[in-house]
């Protein structure tokens, strides 16, 4: 399971993190457009984020799967409203932070179905108040709604991604034989 990444692995790894980052900001930005929130965003980039992530990750099985997805997620949502209104730095380490966790969590249940969500549980359980920190401590705007809307959108983005990981697992058992699948395993 701690299997070095080939150069198809790595170049899987960009593609699901380009493809996470490409469709969460195009769907997002038609629900920001249509709710005139921001934020709004966040509701479906957690479900497609979700059920790309477990896809590629049970496609790979490695440890750092999400970890290089989320960068490449990080790295393209710089100069857009992703990961929420903070510099550039933050949001790849808050990117980087939570690819870790998850594949930490993963691990750690040997790429069993329950580690997923589990996985999810503890990264949100991470990134929220990572965020509010983050927030807080850069004196960025609209703190007080964050603050205020934080347990919400905790509970939120988890059943969310519960549905993500659900489609992601009937996803990945239809594809899982498939020849494009079967080279990223061993």
């Amino acid at each position: 399971m701690l299997n070095k990444f080939s150069t198809k692995d790595l170049i899987f790894a960009a593609l699901m993190g380009a493809l996470m980052f490409v469709l969460s900001f195009a769907f997002g930005s038609v629900l920001n457009i249509a709710l005139g929130n921001p934020a709004a965003s966040g509701l479906v980039s957690t479900l497609i984020q979700s059920i790309i992530l477990t896809v590629a990750v049970l496609a790979t099985k490695k440890f750092g799967m999400g970890t290089m997805m989320y960068l490449v997620y990080g790295v393209l949502a710089i100069p857009t409203n992703m990961l929420g209104a903070m510099p550039a730095p933050f949001k790849i380490a808050l990117a980087l932070s939570i690819g870790i966790i998850f594949d930490l969590v993963v691990l750690a249940g040997k790429y069993k179905k329950w580690s997923l969500f589990a996985g999810f549980v503890v990264m949100y359980a991470v990134l929220v108040p990572a965020t509010l920190y983050i927030y807080i401590t850069l004196g960025l705007p609209n703190v007080d709604v964050l603050l205020k809307s934080a347990p919400v959108l905790f509970v939120i983005f988890l059943f969310e991604s519960f549905i993500g990981v659900f489609i992601g697992l009937y996803i990945y058992k239809k594809i899982k034989d498939k020849n494009f699948i079967r080279q990223f395993q061993n």
